[in-house]
């Protein structure tokens, strides 16, 4: 039991800066979430204007994607993230200000924007400030600290949603701000693979920053297919907070908003309580082989809740779920970061978060016609359906991958060995 918490001891200072900053902002993170409650019960939208409302917001959030990579690339990648952060902040508490409606929707669509703006440029700093040996366990600690503050903010929020949702806006941006104290003050001197040289990546040394990403795609075909994968593997992840809470309200009516959040409260205990234990015990595992694990896990794992109004068999469904997720998140995290060269993080990371923005409208779409036009079974059938294909493909790549990344396959004891030498 020691080992398991001791894997955290001895990380980069700015990963433990990183997980605190992770648990503050998430203890008002709960409006994401709550959005298609929000949506429906409090604006009085159908599931299919919620999916289709999802393809335009996404579809203004992809060019905002694209650029904050670009600028994540050129530019010093901390400012951006405060710069990106504060606007977000002041149009979270905007929304605060109004009454359900357009103009809610409208301030929180913005304060998305630049959120997502700035996602590449965070995701690129984890890699930059941290060694590319502990990457995985300080994606583990920062998955950890974001499900710490989620735990609680997501009961918040579902007590709040009813009858004081603007006071949970300004909660969410308050909490944001001081996150972003956080990185000010103790995220120092970032620069680009700050690493030492016996601990260096050869697949990340920083290539001509003219070099087009998509030429680095065209060489580095694995990575081009994860991406794909990462697009349908949020086809299937973001229904636990577009069907999941649909079908409960359906089945549980006024309770509904309040049993979902007690629900997203257990993921994220699920993941507290886990994510160290499994982080330890699949150590050994290489990203791929755990991104087959999860994806399996929790695309199955709605499988338990068809045709049943148990509340207690939710719990069982979102334990496999979660555990799921932990296992995807183990792998998918540091998969890029290992992959790619450091002075393209920003772009291939807005590529990411395209295919997941994709994936999480399309699915919406999707999700929302088999509901209205023939059941929450059916759409929890197709889920499996895809998590399984998605597993399959997976499997393929992982051949393809390892005679691409050979070097990140030489292993002694799980600990990869890498010689090359980091240049300039």
């Amino acid at each position: 039991m020691i080992s398991i918490f001791s894997q955290y001891k001895g990380l980069s200072k700015s990963a433990y800066v990183i997980f605190f900053a992770r648990i503050i902002t998430n203890m008002g993170g709960f409006i994401w979430p709550l959005l298609t409650l929000i949506l429906s019960r409090k604006i009085g939208y159908s599931a299919s204007t919620i999916a289709w409302l999802s393809i335009a917001i996404g579809g203004l959030f992809l060019p905002a994607t694209i650029i904050g990579g670009k600028l994540a690339d050129k530019y010093n990648r901390k400012k951006l993230i405060i710069t990106f952060d504060i606007i977000t902040v002041i149009f979270f508490i905007l929304a605060g200000l109004v009454e359900p409606g357009t103009l809610m929707l409208v301030f929180f669509v913005i304060a998305g924007l630049f959120a997502n703006m700035e996602y590449p440029a965070f995701e690129a700093l984890i890699a930059d400030v941290t060694k590319p040996k502990e990457r995985e366990k300080v994606y583990s600690l920062s998955y950890l600290g974001h499900n710490l503050g989620f735990m609680f903010g997501a009961s918040i929020g579902g007590l709040l949603f009813e009858n004081y949702l603007s006071l949970a806006f300004i909660i969410d941006g308050a909490t944001t701000l001081l996150s972003t104290i956080l990185i000010i003050f103790f995220i120092k001197n970032v620069k680009i693979q700050n690493i030492e040289e016996e601990e260096e990546n050869e697949y990340e040394n920083n290539a001509d920053i003219n070099t087009s990403s998509l030429d680095i795609l065209k060489k580095r075909k694995s990575i081009l297919i994860q991406l794909i994968i990462f697009m349908f593997s949020s086809f299937i992840y973001d229904q636990w907070s577009f069907v999941l809470p649909l079908y409960m309200e359906d089945i549980f009516l006024d309770k509904g908003a309040r049993y979902f959040g007690l629900i997203s409260s257990f993921n994220g205990f699920v993941v507290i309580a886990f994510t160290p234990i499994v982080t330890h015990l699949l150590r050994k595992l290489n990203e791929l082989p755990k991104i087959i694990i999860g994806i399996t896990l929790y695309s199955l794992s709605y499988l338990i809740i068809v045709d049943t109004n148990i509340y207690f068999i939710f719990y069982i469904m979102m334990f496999a779920f979660t555990i799921g997720e932990i296992v995807n998140m183990l792998g998918s995290a540091p998969y890029i970061s290992r992959r790619v060269p450091a002075s393209h993080r920003g772009r291939i990371n807005s590529y990411r978060n395209i295919g997941y923005f994709i994936g999480g409208t399309g699915g919406r779409v999707i999700m929302g016609y088999l509901i209205d036009n023939m059941s929450y079974g059916a759409a929890f059938i197709a889920l499996g359906i895809i998590g399984i294909i998605a597993a399959i493909v997976v499997g393929f790549n992982y051949k393809l991958d390892k005679s691409i990344f050979p070097k990140l396959y030489q292993s002694d004891n799980g600990k990869v060995k890498i010689d090359a030498q980091l240049e300039e």
